[in-house]
């Protein structure tokens, strides 16, 4: 950029001494170096002549030549490539004499040589001398224009402003003032004095300067002015840029710029209008710049797969460490969350590993890690959502995010089992945005989570709260958890309201929920020894959902059936129960009673049933007499003699009681007289009349022995037996049996008068009477 600056020495051609001859002999090859079309030939004789200044100067330090020589040695220095000794001379120059036309050139070449390295602090100073020392009027402001460059990339902008105005102040800078201008007019804009800028601009774009010039300040001009907004005069400076010979350089820029103009309109049909419409692509990141606006604009159309290309293209163009970079990433991965979700994780895991280290706290860097969780959550992979989530810091993401961050960053941790964090979460939810519309849910998630970790109070709190919710599911909702919360902790009277409340609930209940409360209802109330009432709200529980309830609620229905003496329906559990495989569950005592009392009620296929549920034959004596006694004679009135047979031999294994004992051989005799054993059964009978039975064993004994007879034919011996019954014993059982058994007797002797009196006796005095 800048050019080493021609210099004269002293012309001492009148002066004939050594010193000059030996200073013109450096000079000669100097110039014969600079003539030189040979690149290997130049070299030497600037090192030749590099050579002899040095010389000069170490014998004739204090000659006039001697400041020239300086100039000329270092200059001889840079161009073989000794830049550090080219320097030293160029500094010895400046420190030893200071000022001066030699002083101007050595600091001109130092300063450009740290300019076009981009060292602009170094530059600046010595651009500021060469102007300082300028040995022509044009030189003061080729030093202040460049010095003025030099500050404005080092953004001091009031040292620029002041090196760009003595440009314009001074009359011999009109070759640099144009160029001033447009660098003032760039301060301006930069600044945000928009106005100011334009002015500058707009003097320079109606001058006649050099369309180059005039298209960087139109370019300038359209940019101010739509900061300004002022699109239509906006429009006017790029369209000129666009269609001005002379000023393409600029055009990809205007482009863009009026890309930008049509953005900010809104207007996103436009900003992909110009996009196609120009050829002309500018060069790395100005390109990445215009691709940026279309890329955006494509984002606004609802277009992500064609953003999504031109991201990439601007990856590409810019540096992978620039913001430009980032942030092209990080709209790509937007338009990829767009397009599906599936690979989300993987997208932004590769996002991360280019940009977090370097970016941690950038809240694009959290916004992608929340996107990541909110695409694991979607894909049921709850513990590495709720990992994810955990490192979004809430305070980085925008503020139109953070409710839905909190929100769901709460429900996933509450469903990865994490209720503290998930407790967090939602609470500072439900504080900060009270007036959302999931509010409501995130109390209801909380709640859950207060169960989780046995904090019962706060759980109630919550639920309490959603009761009073419009939603009916909500309030169904919390009457139901509210309910289970109670039981878990023991408080059934709480308990039962809740399911009440539950029930009450004018919205239809589900089968599976109305079951659950009327079981739970009913369970209450057995533990509250309300046994009666918990009937109808078992059985319901029962009857809508059999296969979850009909053992639990089976087994409660027998205790309140028990606790309420209702034998019947004991009964009726007990047989279900035994069919269902559940009678284990209910108490030996709930089944015994209910045996005895079916037993007692008439009903000896109930009383079997019940009773041989809880007899034991492979450890007989672990069951009581009373079971085996009974278990005997309702298996005889059902017919099964073997079975009644095995229990009446259990009996008398343990029976030392005569008058039970008699009581149970008379059962074993019936048993064997049904197996068709007559003659143990005869046996049996007389054995148990050897004991003195009375009563009903008696009577019994009796009538079985007249059974046996009649089995042996000695019909008078049975009509006897049958006879002494009738008149000896008013058993309402026993004697309309020996009646009917005597008629038989008579009627097989053809003795039918005699069997007239005693079915006219039967029917007088047992008129209801049927045989079984």
């Amino acid at each position: 950029m800048a050019q080493v600056q021609r210099a004269q020495p002293v012309d001492d051609l009148l002066d004939q001494d050594a010193a000059r001859d030996f200073f013109f002999r450096g000079k000669n090859l100097y110039d014969a170096a600079q003539k030189s079309a040979d690149n290997e030939n130049r070299l030497e004789l600037y090192q030749r002549a590099a050579e002899i200044f040095s010389q000069y100067l170490s014998e004739f330090p204090n000659h006039p030549n001697a400041e020239p020589t300086w100039w000329y040695l270092g200059n001889s220095f840079y161009q073989s490539g000794r830049i550090n000794d080219a320097k030293r001379c160029f500094s010895t120059l400046l420190n030893r004499y200071g000022k001066g036309k030699w002083a101007a050139a050595a600091a001109y070449t130092l300063a450009a040589d740290h300019y076009n390295r981009g060292e602009y602090a170094f530059a600046a100073p010595l651009f500021q001398r060469y102007a300082e020392n300028a040995a022509k009027p044009e030189d003061r402001p080729r030093g202040n224009y460049f010095a003025g460059n030099c500050y404005r990339l080092l953004g001091r902008d009031r040292e620029a402003i002041g090196a760009f105005l003595r440009v314009l102040e001074d009359p011999a800078g009109g070759l640099f003032a144009p160029q001033a201008k447009v660098a003032l007019g760039a301060i301006s804009l930069r600044a945000g004095d928009f106005a100011a800028a334009l002015k500058y601009f707009e003097e320079i774009v109606v001058s006649n300067e050099a369309a180059k010039v005039r298209g960087e300040a139109a370019l300038n001009a359209g940019v101010a002015a739509m900061k300004l907004n002022q699109p239509e005069l906006s429009e006017k400076y790029l369209q000129l840029v666009l269609t001005s010979p002379g000023m393409d350089d600029f055009r990809p820029d205007a482009q863009t710029a009026l890309m930008e103009n049509a953005f900010s309109q809104k207007n996103y049909d436009r900003v992909i209008e110009i996009f196609r419409a120009s050829v002309v692509k500018a060069k790395d990141d100005k390109e990445a710049a215009r691709l940026m606006v279309a890329a955006r604009a494509y984002m606004r159309m609802k277009r992500p797969s064609e953003a999504m290309g031109l991201f990439r293209e601007i990856e590409r163009l810019s540096d992978p460490d620039s913001e430009n970079a980032f942030n092209a990433a990080y709209l790509r991965l937007l338009c990829f969350f767009q397009i599906e979700g599936k690979h989300v994780p993987d997208q932004v895991d590769a996002f991360l590993q280019l940009y977090r280290k370097s970016r941690a706290d950038d809240p694009r860097i959290h916004t992608a890690l929340m996107l990541k969780a909110e695409s694991l959550f979607t894909e049921k992979k709850i513990e590495d959502a709720a990992k994810t989530y955990s490192e979004v810091q809430v305070d980085l993401i925008s503020e139109s995010n953070r409710p839905g961050l909190l929100y769901k960053r709460g429900w996933c941790l509450a469903e990865a089992e994490e209720p503290q964090g998930a407790i967090r979460s939602l609470s500072d939810f439900i504080q900060r945005y009270p007036q959302d519309k999931r509010v409501l849910s995130a109390v209801a998630k909380r709640a859950e989570s207060y169960v989780k970790i046995s904090e019962a109070a706060l759980a109630l709190a919550d639920f309490d709260q959603l009761t009073k919710a419009e939603d009916p599911a909500l309030r169904q909702f919390a009457w139901l958890e509210s309910a289970r919360l109670s039981r878990a902790e023991n408080k059934i009277e709480d308990m039962s309201l809740r399911y009440e409340k539950l029930l009450s609930e004018t919205e239809a209940l589900s089968d599976a929920r109305t079951a659950e409360a009327n079981y739970w209802i009913g369970w209450g109330k057995i533990k509250l020894n309300k046994a009666k009432e918990a009937v109808p709200f078992l059985e319901k529980a029962r009857k809508l959902r059999p296969k979850v309830y009909a053992k639990h609620a089976g087994i409660l229905l027998a205790l309140g059936y028990f606790a309420a003496q209702q034998v019947p329906e004991l009964a009726a559990e007990i047989e279900t129960a035994i069919r269902g495989g559940y009678h284990h569950d209910i108490p030996k005592q709930a089944i015994q009673w209910s045996g005895m009392q079916s037993w007692n009620s008439g009903n000896p296929k109930a009383a079997a049933a019940a009773l041989e549920s809880i007899a034991d034959p492979d450890e007989p004596k672990e069951t009581s007499k009373e079971i085996w006694r009974y278990l005997a004679k309702a298996r005889l009135e059902t017919r099964d003699a073997k079975g009644a047979l095995q229990a009446v031999n259990y009996l008398l294994d343990v029976e030392d009681q005569p008058a039970w004992k008699a009581d149970a051989l008379l059962d074993r005799g019936r048993a064997l007289y049904q197996l068709e054993k007559f003659s143990e059964s005869r046996k049996a009978v007389d054995e148990a009349m050897a004991l003195g039975p009375q009563g009903r064993t008696s009577g019994g004994l009796r009538i079985l022995t007249g059974d046996l007879d009649v089995q042996d034919k000695e019909l008078g011996k049975a009509a006897a037996a049958f006879l002494y019954v009738v008149q000896f014993h008013e058993d309402a059982d026993l004697k309309p049996i020996a009646l009917s058994k005597l008629i038989d007797v008579h009627l097989k002797q053809s003795n039918a008068a005699e069997a007239k009196i005693y079915q006219d006796q039967l029917a007088k005095e047992f008129p209801d009477w049927k045989p079984r």
